[in-house]
C-alpha cells in the first residue's frame, strides 16, 4: 500500500520550493574565468598536508619522475615532495621548499620535448603515432604530466605547436605549412604540387601521386589550377593533426 500510496508534499517542502526561487543563481562561469583563473581554482584543491614522493636521479630524469607518475599512491591532488640524487644514489641534503619541485617540472619539459611521441620543428611540436608509446600508455603520461606541471606551479609547455594546441582547444585556426612535415619525399611531391604551372601539369602530378594523396583524402578530379593550394594544405592538415587522432585524444 506504502508502495502504490499517492505522493503528499508537506507544507515545508512548498515553502522551501518557493524559497530557493528566490535564491541568487551561479553566474554563466564559462565567459568570466581566465586560464590563471582555472588554474588557481584547480590549485586550490591540492592537499599540502600529503605528499607524493619523487626520488629522482639527475643522470636519468625521465625514468624516475615515469616512475613517480605511476606508483599506485601517487595522486595529483597531494603536494609533490622531490629528492634528487647522484649516480651513486646518494640524495641532495636540504629540504623540498618548492625549489626542486619546480626545477623537477623544468626538466620534466625539455625530456618531453624531445620524446619520440613528438615531432616537427624544436619550438613547434606536434603528437605523432608511435608503437611503442602507445603499449606504454605514454601520451597519457605525458598529457598527465603537462597538467601536473601547470597547476602545481611549473613551466607549461611552450614547445608544442599551436595547431596542436587549437584543435586540443577546439579552435578552427589552423597555419602549418611544409616546414612542419618532417618526411622529406612527402615534402617534394607536396613541392611540386604546389609550383605547378598549369592546370594539365597539376592533374598529372596527382594522378601520379594518386597513391599518397588517397591516403590523407586528398585525391579528387582538380577542374582549376588554384585547387592546388588545397591539396598541399589538407595534406599537411592531416599530417599534423587527422593522422595522428587517437593519440592526440589519449593526450
Amino acid at each position: 500500500m506504502e508502495v502504490y500510496a499517492p505522493a503528499t508534499i508537506e507544507e515545508e517542502e512548498l515553502e522551501i520550493s518557493a524559497h530557493y526561487f528566490d535564491l541568487p543563481q551561479p553566474l554563466e562561469e564559462e565567459n568570466s574565468l581566465t586560464a590563471p583563473d582555472i588554474i588557481s581554482n584547480l590549485a586550490l584543491v591540492i592537499d599540502r598536508k600529503q605528499v607524493s614522493r619523487f626520488n629522482i636521479m639527475r643522470s636519468n630524469v625521465w625514468d624516475g619522475a615515469v616512475r613517480g607518475f605511476k606508483r599506485v599512491s601517487y595522486s595529483e591532488f597531494t603536494d609533490m615532495f622531490v629528492k634528487f640524487s647522484d649516480d651513486a644514489g646518494s640524495f641532495e641534503e636540504g629540504l623540498d621548499t618548492g625549489g626542486p619541485r619546480r626545477e623537477l617540472l623544468t626538466l620534466l619539459m625539455s625530456c618531453l620535448q624531445n620524446r619520440p611521441i613528438f615531432d616537427g620543428p624544436p619550438s613547434s611540436r606536434y603528437l605523432v603515432y608511435n608503437a611503442v608509446a602507445v603499449r606504454e600508455d605514454e601520451y597519457f603520461l605525458a598529457g598527465r604530466m603537462i597538467a601536473v606541471s601547470i597547476v602545481h606551479g611549473g613551466p607549461g609547455p611552450h614547445f608544442l605547436s599551436k595547431d596542436l594546441v587549437n584543435h586540443i582547444v577546439d579552435q578552427p585556426y589552423f597555419s602549418a605549412t611544409l616546414e612542419d612535415v618532417t618526411d622529406e619525399g612527402i615534402v617534394k611531391v607536396l613541392q611540386e604540387i604546389q609550383n605547378a604551372a598549369t592546370l594539365e601539369s597539376l592533374k598529372d602530378l596527382v594522378l601520379n601521386k594518386s597513391t599518397l594523396l588517397q591516403t590523407a583524402g586528398c585525391f579528387w578530379y582538380v577542374k582549376t589550377i588554384e585547387e592546388k593550394h588545397t591539396i598541399v594544405n589538407e595534406y599537411v592538415k592531416w599530417y599534423v593533426i587527422d593522422r595522428n587522432h587517437s593519440v592526440i585524444k589519449s593526450f
